[in-house]
């Protein structure tokens, strides 16, 4: 046997291994799976391919459990390693990887990047007739980023191009039911995608029977569902509204028997849309509350379902006279649509806010709206300087203290394109912000080429806010492995760009500083003071933290002990964090 016949007779066993696992369960259930996984594919990790193979699979498994980070480190890994090879027979290996890397940064509400990765994988398919088969997939991860970025004619077009390839492949053979449900699903993804941007086909109509007569004869109960539910979303547009309401109401059990949650909730918010155009509002507001419950329970409160649903709360208190209530849940909407990067959502809010209270209106577009309803020090601290008080506001609390320092920033403004460079910088500094957000911290101040973060313990240490200073700085240094692989895919940028991040824990003061002229809120104490001397005594691409933070978390990282001499505080202990503990580990030690 050929030592290629060889790879691919191991790779169709790491495939028959992996789908001997289920895929559905309980997070502690498909980390089991995980870990029985990589003990039968042991064996494999010997030649780097497979070894990216198995990475990739593992990456599937992480998806599912919502650990998106580790399952984009895994992937970045797998990336690595074939890309290294050179060798034609994992091209499709490449191919997936491009594509799951897509899916993964799409999950993370990370478009730009998403969009980067899976251009290169339209790149690369439109290169090889053997790739063809992936396009599909392609084109739907594309409409849904173009779609979210706004760019409505390109997610048009992507979609119309999925739809196209779709029906080729199942004309060629109407026998195969892969080819088959690809298509089903290329139709009902035309009408979502069309709906979303608010366009009305008629001919939707047709393509959604005939997807519904598709998932009909090759069983697909899923594919059943969500084409029924598409169709009650398309009368709901045509004003067929008793038609859309029995079916939606039709589906709501059938999908909480399937654990089809996505959809359960699109149903309840168009049930909701329903009575409250037919003016039953009573009904409609039980809807949402039930609805706020779902996405509670199933941990999906960060979707564009939800922000619309907030939407329509505050549309129905409108229409009610409750203005107050209205506006709250415009605002709650205008939050998450930030949040979600979605400006069409922020958008929205505004228009109907401003209908009620022009200047209320306003405050839904500044910067600082995600964070206004955090119980962090600095909201509820009085913020002004007062000519009849003497004292200031001062608030003792325990916090990590987060710095970064972009490197080479300067560097490459002087050696590349000035737009390029401020472009790249400018994405980071968004992925950045949605970072530190996800890990419930903020970032305080901009410093020349870094910032600041505070991630507030309270008024004890609490080692779980430690440790989501500790992820953030892992996951901003693992963004920037995709700004720099973009400078030199897209612009031919060899130089770099890293960043050097110090961490400290322990007591500090938030204060505020000036005077009537000019005040400042901000945080000092010896901690914060740490955490800035340990960034700037990171080499580059690394992270220090110090004793404290180390204390608080050091059985779920890998890290090495270091003594630095840092001016003014002399020789001092700081560990250099190597990488998170697996998974697994972290969650035993949790129990």
């Amino acid at each position: 046997m050929s030592q290629t016949d060889q790879i691919l007779n191991d790779i169709k066993t790491i495939q028959k291994i992996f789908h001997s696992f289920s895929l559905k369960g309980s997070t502690p259930e498909l980390l089991e799976s995980l870990c029985f996984f990589e003990q039968q594919v042991s064996d494999y990790i010997r030649n780097p391919q497979l070894d990216a193979v198995i990475r990739w699979h593992k990456s599937l498994i992480l998806q599912k459990t919502k650990y998106h980070p580790r399952a984009e480190q895994l992937l970045d890994e797998a990336l690595s390693l074939l890309e290294d090879s050179g060798d034609t027979i994992f091209r499709q290996w490449i191919l997936r990887v491009y594509i799951t890397l897509g899916d993964v940064h799409l999950s993370q509400l990370n478009y730009l990047d998403a969009e980067t990765y899976l251009k290169e994988a339209l790149a690369l398919a439109l290169s090889d007739s053997e790739l063809s088969g992936f396009l599909g997939k392609i084109y739907s991860l594309l409409s849904i980023v173009n779609l979210n970025l706004g760019r409505y004619n390109h997610a048009k077009r992507y979609i119309s191009l999925e739809k196209e390839h779709a029906s080729k492949d199942h004309e060629s053979d109407k026998a195969d039911e892969a080819a088959a449900r690809s298509y089903g699903e290329a139709l009902v993804n035309f009408s979502r995608i069309n709906r979303q941007i608010g366009l009305v086909e008629h001919r939707v109509q047709t393509d959604l029977e005939i997807a519904l007569d598709i998932f009909h004869k090759i069983s697909d109960i899923h594919g059943q569902l969500a084409t029924q539910l598409e169709q009650a979303e398309f009368y709901y547009l045509l004003n067929r509204i008793n038609i859309a309401l029995d079916m939606v109401q039709a589906l709501e059990s059938k999908f909480k028997d399937n654990r089809m949650f996505m959809e359960l909730t699109q149903g309840q918010l168009l049930s909701a849309k329903i009575y409250r155009k037919i003016f039953d509002y009573e009904q409609a507001e039980y809807k949402l509350n039930n609805l706020f419950s779902v996405f509670k329970d199933q941990n999906l409160e960060s979707n564009q379902t939800m922000a619309d649903a907030l939407f329509e709360m505050g549309a129905l208190f409108y229409d009610v006279n409750e203005e107050d209530k209205a506006l709250h849940f415009f605002r709650d909407a205008a939050k998450l649509g930030m949040v979600l990067g979605i400006k069409n959502t922020i958008i929205r809010s505004f228009n109907a806010s401003r209908t009620i209270d022009k200047y209320k209106a306003r405050e839904l577009l500044t910067s600082d709206l995600v964070y206004e309803d955090a119980t962090f020090v600095r909201n509820r601290m009085d913020r002004k300087i007062s000519p009849f008080k003497e004292a200031r506001a001062t608030v003792k609390l325990f916090a990590s203290t987060l710095f970064v320092d972009i490197v080479g920033f300067s560097g490459m403004m002087r050696q590349a394109d000035e737009d390029i460079t401020v472009r790249m910088v400018d994405e980071l500094i968004d992925r950045m912000y949605l970072i530190i957000y996800k890990h419930n911290g903020y970032i305080d101040k901009f410093l020349g080429d870094g910032f600041m973060a505070i991630f507030e313990h309270g008024y004890s240490l609490n080692p779980e806010i430690a440790f989501n200073a500790v992820k953030a700085g892992e996951d901003i240094q693992r963004a920037l492995q995709h700004k720099n692989r973009k400078l030199k895919k897209d612009y031919d940028v060899d130089k770099n760009i890293s960043v050097r991040i110090g961490i400290s824990t322990g007591e500090i003061y938030a204060i505020l500083l000036g005077n009537y002229i000019k005040t400042e809120f901000t945080y000092l104490g010896n901690s914060v003071n740490l955490a800035s001397k340990l960034e700037s005594q990171a080499a580059e691409a690394r992270m220090l933290i110090d004793k404290e933070t180390y204390g608080q978390i050091s059985d779920r990282i890998l890290s090495e002990h270091g003594n630095f001499y840092i001016p003014g505080l002399g020789d001092t202990d700081a560990y250099r964090v190597l990488r998170l503990a697996r998974m697994s580990k972290r969650l035993d030690e949790e129990k």
